[in-house]
C-alpha cells in the first residue's frame, strides 16, 4: 500500500513549533522579518509570494513585499540598491528574491543580485556561504527522514540508494549538497546523463526536480521506490508510478508546503541572532 504524504499537515504542525519560537522573540523585542523581492508579475511567483506572506503571519512573524516592475527596464544595479537598503535594516532579518528571475535577466544577473544578499539574511540558502540550508533542500531532508520511518525504518539513511534527477537545477545542485555535508551517499542524474533512466531503477529513492511533468514513468522505478516530487508548477512523476512506491511526496501538497515551513524557520533563526 502506498503512504500519501501530507505536506500540509507536516508544515501545520511545524508551524506550531515555530510559533512557540516567534512568541519567545516577540517578549524579547523582536518580531521576525522577511523582505521578499518580486520582480515583475509572473503569476506562480505573485502566487508563492502570497503564500509564504500568509504562513508568516500564522506563525506571528512578517513579510514585506518589494514589488518591482518590468516597465521601467529595472537593472541589476537597481535591484542591488533596494537589496542593500534592506541588509542596513536592523529590524529586517531576512531578505529573499523570489526566483526565477523574468527571462530578460541572465544566469550571471541572477548571481549577482543573490550575492548582494547579506550572508547573514540570505534565509533562502542561495548564497555559496549562506549559514543557511536551502529551504527546498532543508524540506527535502525532512520528507525523506519521514519517508524512511514509514517504509524503511529498519534502513539508516546512509544505507539508502538515493537518485536526484536534476542535479543541476535550482533544488538539486543545494539538495546534493545538503546530502553530502550530512554524510548521505546520492548521485544525481540529469536528463541527458546517459541512460539515466536504468540507473534509477536501481535506487531505493528517486527524487525528481527537474519541472518536467510527467518524466518519471513507471517503468522507470522499483517495486518499493520512496518517491519525492519536487517538479514545480506540475509533477514530475507521472501519477500511475505512484501504484509501484512505498511513499509518495506528492506535487501539489507534499514538498511545497513545508518548504515554506522550512524558509520561516530560516527566518526564525535569523532573528534569534539579534538577542
Amino acid at each position: 500500500m502506498t503512504h500519501i504524504f501530507d505536506g500540509k499537515a507536516f508544515a501545520k504542525d511545524k508551524e506550531e513549533l515555530i510559533r512557540d519560537q516567534v512568541n519567545r522573540l516577540i517578549k524579547k523585542g523582536i518580531r521576525p522579518k522577511l523582505v521578499s523581492i518580486l520582480v515583475g508579475e509572473d503569476p506562480a511567483s505573485v502566487l508563492y509570494v502570497n503564500l509564504k506572506k500568509r504562513a508568516a503571519e500564522r506563525i506571528g512573524a512578517e513579510v514585506e513585499v518589494i514589488s518591482l516592475s518590468l516597465s521601467s527596464s529595472i537593472s541589476v544595479k537597481e535591484i542591488q540598491k533596494t537589496i542593500e537598503q534592506f541588509n542596513n535594516d536592523n529590524n529586517v532579518h531576512g531578505i529573499m528574491v523570489q526566483l526565477p528571475l523574468p527571462w530578460n535577466f541572465s544566469g550571471k544577473d541572477r548571481d549577482e543580485i543573490i550575492n548582494a544578499i547579506a550572508k547573514e539574511k540570505d534565509v533562502d540558502g542561495l548564497r555559496g556561504d549562506s549559514p543557511y540550508a536551502h529551504p527546498t533542500a532543508k524540506a527535502v531532508l525532512e520528507v525523506l527522514e519521514h519517508a524512511k520511518n514509514i517504509s524503511k525504518p529498519s534502513l539508516k539513511e546512509e544505507d539508502l540508494r538515493i537518485a536526484v534527477v536534476g542535479a543541476s537545477g535550482m533544488v538539486g545542485r543545494p539538495l546534493l549538497r545538503e546530502f553530502k555535508r550530512k554524510g548521505i551517499d546520492a548521485v544525481g542524474y540529469n536528463t541527458k546523463t546517459i541512460n539515466w533512466q536504468e540507473r534509477i531503477k536501481e535506487k531505493d529513492v528517486v527524487i525528481s526536480a527537474t519541472g518536467v511533468p510527467d518524466l518519471i514513468k513507471e517503468s522507470m522505478v522499483r517495486d518499493g521506490v520512496v518517491l519525492i516530487d519536487v517538479g514545480s508548477p506540475n509533477g514530475d512523476i507521472e501519477k500511475r508510478t505512484y501504484e509501484k512506491a512505498s511513499f509518495i511526496s506528492p506535487v501539489p501538497g507534499g514538498v511545497g508546503p513545508v518548504t515554506v515551513s522550512c524558509l520561516l524557520e530560516n527566518l526564525v533563526e535569523a532573528a534569534f541572532l539579534k538577542i
